[in-house]
């Protein structure tokens, strides 16, 4: 009995060992707690760099963060928790989705809660602030959506009454953004139309203008083709009349072939 005792209290021991080191807390979580961020971060900080920090480090690091107003800061530490195995993702995910919403980042804050909620679908606190970083990123269709889902899994929350109205309201905006939108693209396809019938008639103007202009330019030079003519002839009669003013054809001036005769004075020697 004595040695079974003993085994027994010794196990005990050992367990309360083990337990007392697995939980006990750092000099930086102990400060964070202590609602001591600004000073929690340099241990903390250096906890995480020499391996002695648990596995919530990460997350207290990335609060305090956000406590001090560093938010840029505060998302880094809860994006290098997010690679750490171990760690409580959904929630590191969570709180770097409350980061980017402090810094009016809705995208990113809509990304971060997605991924809680890719963790534990029922994470309905996620689920809300996710469609409150919608509205602000005024993507209202998914906002209406995460709002109509939350208030059917959480059905008696006190906010209900208000968000049942703020949905009422935002689907009044996507039907009033989508008539406009209809509008718009009605205006934008008259205008469209518009300009194309104006294309044409500009294009029927040019082409118009070009064959007027291909016309007028053929009948500059047939025009200057007839005065070429013109001009050939009247130098061509000019150059006749001058020819004939030059050649003597009066009757006086005729001759009958006798008068340039030659005659010899010599006698012949022919008998």
């Amino acid at each position: 009995m004595k040695t079974i005792f003993s085994k027994k209290y010794m196990a005990a021991v050992i367990f309360i060992a083990i337990n007392a080191l697995v939980f006990a807390e750092t000099e930086g979580e102990k400060l964070f707690k202590n609602n001591k961020p600004a000073e929690a971060l340099l241990f903390l900080e250096d906890e995480i760099n020499n391996g002695s920090a648990s596995s919530a480090a990460y997350n207290y690091l990335g609060l305090a963060y956000y406590q001090t107003g560093d938010y840029v800061n505060s998302v880094d530490a809860f994006a290098r928790g997010l690679k750490v195995p171990a760690t409580n993702k959904k929630v590191l995910a969570f709180n770097q989705g409350n980061s980017y919403y402090a810094m009016g980042d809705y995208e990113n804050a809509a990304k971060s809660y997605s991924l809680a909620l890719s963790a534990d679908a029922k994470y309905t606190q996620a689920l809300l602030n996710r469609a409150n970083s919608y509205l602000m990123a005024q993507k209202y269709s998914e906002t209406i959506t995460d709002y109509e889902k939350y208030i059917v899994m959480e059905p008696n929350d006190p906010q209900r009454p208000q968000i049942e109205q703020l949905i009422a309201l935002l689907k009044q905006e996507v039907a009033r953004r989508q008539e406009e939108e209809r509008i718009a693209a009605e205006e934008a396809a008259r205008i469209a139309e518009e300009e194309k019938r104006m294309a044409e008639e500009l294009a029927r103007q040019r082409e118009e203008e070009e064959r007027l202009e291909a016309e007028r330019r053929a009948e500059e030079e047939r025009l200057a083709e007839i005065r070429r003519q013109e001009e050939a002839e009247r130098r061509r009669k000019l150059l006749e009349d001058v020819a004939n003013s030059l050649q003597n054809t009066d009757s006086t001036n005729m001759t009958s072939g006798t008068e340039d005769l030659i005659d010899y004075d010599f006698e012949s020697e022919l008998d």
